[in-house]
């Protein structure tokens, strides 16, 4: 990961020569209800396996307590930190509301959140050959297992939608906006086509048949930003590839 010095840059992003197509997602009422049920499903359904993944690491920590390498340690409590994680997200999206009763949106730093992603991340994107470059991120109004569901299915997405033969090269970045920050996550892939960033938000919409997945994850995103009181949007990156990001307002203190 490279990570890039310096402050979020309030200016403006550089000209560009074409006008960039953005499109502010709206939220789909009947998309929210069957994402509620498919997370309803999901939750029962990989709670039981990944508690025996998380008892399962405990165990072999024990084994290994005396392991003089001390990677092997890492590795396990990266394992361990991942499943955590997911276990709280199941218990998030068991709510059939966005807004979850009993989580409070705080100011969340989305440095230490890029930072755990890119950490959580290694094993991805070095098989894909993928280069994360991270710029310096600012403090939002938000949930902080969400914005790492954000940016992950973000970063998830960019690694994905590759172009055949080109290295994968992937920015995460903000800028200052009238009444918060813009967060963009570039990339330099197959981009998305003009006709589709209307409807990319939606959910179980699939950009490319030929690409695995099932078109949860920007839908996903949607739904997050949007129950925080947010925007998304897309348009295409700096020589190609797509830029998706999303607003937040800033931090009470910013």
């Amino acid at each position: 990961m490279i990570r890039q010095g310096g402050s979020p840059s309030v200016a403006r992003d550089r000209e560009r020569t074409q006008s960039p197509v953005t499109h502010s997602a709206k939220p789909d009422d009947g998309a929210a209800v069957r994402m509620s049920q498919l997370a309803a499903e999901l939750s029962h359904d990989l709670r039981v396996p990944l508690s025996t993944i998380v008892a399962s690491m405990e165990m072999l920590r024990d084994e290994l307590d005396d392991c003089p390498d001390p990677a092997v340690g890492a590795l396990l409590d990266r394992a361990a930190n991942a499943a955590d994680r997911m276990l709280r997200m199941l218990d998030q999206y068991m709510a059939v509301s966005p807004l979850v009763e009993g989580q409070t949106i705080v100011d969340v730093d989305l440095d230490k959140v890029a930072n755990q992603l890119a950490l959580d991340s290694g094993p991805l994107l070095e098989l894909a050959g993928a280069t994360l470059k991270v710029g310096r991120l600012p403090v939002v109004r938000a949930k902080p297992d969400e914005m790492y569901s954000v940016l992950q299915n973000l970063l998830t997405n960019a690694v994905k939608f590759t172009r055949s033969g080109v290295r994968p090269w992937i920015s995460i970045s903000a800028r200052q906006i009238p009444y918060g920050w813009r967060v963009s996550v570039s990339d330099n892939g197959i981009g998305i086509p003009a006709q589709r960033r209307m409807d990319v938000f939606t959910l179980f919409s699939r950009l490319d048949p030929e690409f695995d997945g099932h078109g949860i994850g920007l839908g996903t995103v949607a739904r997050t930003v949007h129950s925080l009181g947010g925007r998304v949007g897309v348009e295409e990156a700096p020589g190609g590839g797509a830029e998706v990001w999303f607003e937040l307002p800033a931090s009470t203190d910013a």
